[in-house]
């Protein structure tokens, strides 16, 4: 089959689950066609994990009963995710108060709480700003909770896991020197608010919607971003954006420069899921979403990556530049490379073996590097800049 005809399918299981979700926010009940084909929608729906958020229809429909197993589980998984999040959410901030740790948990944690049913909201980290003097008082406290390391720390974050749900990314920064919005965000953690208890602490209403605004444009510029990530966006525009002040969110995003893509985003929102009207625009950035995934996809990555001047458009030095990278790129993996940039042939060897191990990634970039166009990189290139970015 060809890629057109891939895409053609893809689309029309994307569109769906967006209809789906629409009917579910507005209270609508929708049975599922006779003819849909369950198993690409469950592929589709977990390579854009909101599967819990259409569970229940698939379970009420003529689906097979396999199908209905897998939805199941997922919904299952969901809730208890949620449900462990929750509760270490409430342990880990009675910790930090007792510690004097002044600590604010972000992104999915505050955005759920706008859903319908907060616990079919995907949530795979707890992210938790951390005062920047005290991350390794923190990184204590999960480790003794039974926590292991789980990334590489950087300048920006460390990660750890505990088995099965729960995993946490502590963010000493906001955001990377090259993200949008980084100077803004350097000085957050002066902006935050305190709770009662004096060290838990939030972001204002404006600060949050521009933040977690600035994260899609990140990842929707970079590789791709997904159907949660618009569908946070509208939860988020029409609860959270009303108590916002008009002019100081109209600032900030003019400050960081997505007053466009804001606009754009806004509208998909709405045309998905509330009741706008489609345009060519909508229509052009609806496909792109869907085809993306929720991380993203090689060839939006190649193709963000050449027009930034990352990579050769040659195919013999866009694989030379993917596993030989600058110190400047491999620094945020490997932070040692800041003070001892001489190891960094070390460190190719250690991406290289872990090529090995993935040769299925590696070939799958390749795959999407050799399907791109001129037209194509053109036509990536005026898509972003109608988008503002």
């Amino acid at each position: 089959m060809q890629q057109q005809e891939k895409n053609a399918e893809i689309l029309s299981v994307g569109e769906l689950i967006i209809s789906v979700i629409k009917n579910n926010i507005a209270g609508k009940e929708m049975s599922l066609p006779a003819h849909t084909d369950f198993n690409k929608l469950f592929i589709l729906s977990e390579k854009h994990k909101i599967t819990p958020l259409i569970a229940e229809n698939v379970i009420n429909s003529s689906a097979p009963d396999e199908i209905k197993a897998k939805f199941k589980k997922e919904l299952f998984k969901s809730s208890m995710r949620y449900e462990s999040q929750c509760r270490e959410k409430e342990e880990l901030t009675e910790i930090f108060v007792q510690n004097k740790i002044h600590h604010c948990f972000l992104k999915g944690q505050k955005i759920s709480k706008f859903y319908c049913k907060p616990e079919e909201r995907y949530m795979l980290d707890m992210d938790i700003y951390i005062e920047s003097d005290r991350v390794y008082d923190a990184q204590v406290i999960l480790k003794n909770r039974g926590y292991t390391l789980n990334t590489f720390g950087d300048d920006k974050d460390v990660g750890y896991i505990k088995k099965p749900f729960l995993n946490i990314e502590l963010h000493k920064e906001l955001k990377y020197d090259y993200d949008k919005g980084y100077d803004y965000y350097k000085g957050a953690f002066q902006r935050l608010v305190a709770e009662e208890n004096g060290y838990t602490l939030n972001m204002t209403d404006e600060d949050f919607y521009v933040y977690i605004l600035s994260h899609c444009a990140h990842h929707f510029e970079t590789a791709g971003t997904g159907i949660r990530n618009i569908l946070d966006h509208y939860y988020l525009m029409t609860h959270l954006k009303p108590k916002c002040d008009e002019n100081e969110l109209h600032e900030k995003l003019s400050e960081i420069g997505l007053s466009v893509f804001s606009n754009r985003l806004d509208n998909l929102a709405n045309f998905w899921f509330g009741n706008a009207e489609s345009s060519e625009n909508t229509a052009e950035m609806s496909s792109y979403v869907i085809l993306s995934g929720v991380f993203g996809n090689e060839t939006n990555s190649y193709l963000s990556a050449v027009l930034k001047g990352d990579y050769s458009e040659k195919k013999s030095s866009y694989i030379i530049a993917r596993l030989f990278p600058s110190a400047k790129k491999m620094s945020p993996r490997y932070p040692v490379l800041k003070k001892a940039p001489f190891l960094l042939p070390v460190f190719w060897l250690v991406r290289l073996v872990s090529a090995i191990f993935n040769k299925t990634d590696v070939s799958g970039e390749i795959k999407g590097f050799e399907s791109v166009s001129s037209d194509n990189k053109d036509e990536f290139m005026n898509f972003m800049k109608k988008n503002g970015l």
